[in-house]
């Protein structure tokens, strides 16, 4: 069987088009302890939306698995908190061991 014949000229790379991705680079964000005293202050308020908002603005900033493994919950309730189309409603055994894990 005969070798298939390959083109020798190569194809220009599309890099170019690419976008590089910046991810939130504010250190108040990466900030655990300003974080936690945050999410408290939204919790003392009732304010429910803030505090998603603040929560997943630090996850994605931060490690979500470490966090996960610090807080001791699973990390698809990590992804859940991220995810907008579901509904927020955490346990509060899920708030205190993320608020703890923070201040930790």
């Amino acid at each position: 069987m005969a070798k298939a014949a390959t083109s020798k000229k190569q194809k220009k790379s599309v890099t170019k088009y690419l976008r590089v991705h910046v991810p939130f680079q504010s250190p108040e964000l990466k900030d655990p302890k300003l974080v936690s005293e945050t999410l408290l202050d939204c919790i003392k308020t009732g304010d429910l939306e803030a505090f998603r908002d603040v929560l997943a603005s630090h996850l994605m900033s931060t490690n979500k698995m470490a966090l996960a493994k610090k807080a001791g919950i699973a990390r698809r309730t990590i992804y859940d908190i991220l995810d907008p189309k579901k509904k927020f409603n955490p346990e509060l055994s899920t708030v205190s061991a993320v608020i703890r894990a923070l201040a930790a």
